[in-house]
């Protein structure tokens, strides 16, 4: 009777030590038991999101609307541009900025009014001219919210005098052109864009739409 009770009791111990050996390996084997506080893999990228953009090493590709006052020199004016991204390869390596390059198409609406005269003579008049305009700009992002670019357009302008009295034509006007500019833009949330730019038609403020 003892000698049953002692093998009982042996092969008890033994199980419960074949048990915890098991467990044991189940718990260095078992996925579930990584450590606590593992980063999650990153999220995939999002070409809506200036940030994931920059983030996973690209500038913003950015396209929409844009409007602006102008004061040229000595006039006032008023424009409108809309910008593509350009899948052109970037420039900038290396470097703590990015680039990438747009298409911008639009047109502005300049006014001027002139005043001349002198003792026994003088007179005023006016000239409106319309710029439709296609260019391309170089982007160069400082961050994922600020640029600043130069640019390149060309366009045809036309353009009409008026207010030069009976005796005097009223001449009109048409020529290509060209122009180079340099701005900067900022973009401040949910596609909302500050731009600033100067040029040939003088200075241009305004807003974007730009995502």
């Amino acid at each position: 009777m003892r000698t049953f009770t002692a093998t009982s009791s042996l092969l008890t111990v033994t199980l419960l030590s074949m048990s915890g050996t098991a467990a044991r390996a189940g718990a260095m084997t078992d996925p579930a038991a990584a450590p606590a506080g593992q980063s999650a893999p990153p999220t995939a990228y999002s070409s809506g999101s200036t940030s994931a953009a920059w983030g996973n090493g690209g500038a913003p590709a950015m396209h929409g609307p844009s409007v602006w006052g102008i004061l040229p020199w000595g006039g006032v004016g008023v424009g409108g541009r809309f910008m593509l991204p350009l899948n052109f390869p970037p420039l900038l390596r290396n470097t703590q900025f990015r680039d990438n390059f747009a298409l911008e198409f639009g047109a502005d609406l300049l006014h001027w009014n002139y005043n001349f005269g002198f003792a026994g003579f003088g007179y005023s008049y006016s000239w409106t001219e319309v710029l439709p305009v296609v260019g391309a700009m170089w982007n160069i992002w400082v961050n994922d919210r600020f640029a600043f670019y130069p640019k390149l357009e060309i366009g045809y302008a036309f353009g009409w005098f008026s207010d030069l009295g009976n005796n005097m034509a009223q001449a009109s006007y048409g020529g290509v052109f060209a122009d180079g500019a340099v701005g900067a833009l900022y973009n401040l949330s949910g596609g909302l864009t500050l731009r600033a730019e100067v040029g040939y038609a003088g200075l241009k403020l305004g807003a974007g739409w730009l995502f």
